[in-house]
């Protein structure tokens, strides 16, 4: 594997750009129904901008982190906590993944799923738990061959 180079770590402020740049590739590699997400895709900079500057603020309920690889910011995962009953504590909730284009298929998907695990056990979580959408069977394939299963289920939501 050649990912000798690789550093996962939480964002700083001065990665506020790329933050946003990934997020709105991610934003536009994944995005079917513009209004089911609220129409994310569009929002100004100044909204992600703001986004970003409260996820900093709130590390208690959501965790950004940044993968580089040889000095390149290579990708990012947006994580969220939650108290779930079903699993009698915290659960963690990677609420977004991604990595370039050009960098998948390295093994750097795996590395970011094994430091996620990492994390969530040395603070204490007692499940991590996340939602892939229909549209990629490229991440159905990736989390089955990490080991996780599935449910069919509908994600219902409605903005307040």
């Amino acid at each position: 594997m050649e990912n000798t180079s690789l550093i996962i770590r939480p964002c700083s402020i001065n990665d506020k750009e790329a933050w946003i740049e990934l997020n709105r590739e991610f934003m536009a590699y994944e995005i079917q129904d513009a209004d089911f997400w609220n129409n994310t895709a569009s929002n100004s900079y100044d909204r992600f901008s703001l986004t970003f500057d409260e996820a900093l603020n709130h590390q208690e309920w959501i965790t950004l982190l940044i993968l580089e690889q040889e000095h390149q910011i290579m990708g990012f995962a947006n994580l969220m906590t939650i108290y779930s009953v079903w699993s009698h504590g915290k659960a963690l909730i990677l609420d977004d993944l991604y990595i370039k284009q050009e960098a998948r298929g390295k093994g750097i998907g795996r590395v970011m799923m094994e430091y996620i695990e990492t994390l969530g056990k040395e603070k204490g979580y007692k499940r991590l738990q996340f939602q892939s959408e229909d549209s990629n069977p490229d991440a159905h394939r990736f989390y089955t061959k990490l080991g996780y299963a599935s449910e069919a289920m509908k994600f219902y939501v409605k903005y307040l």
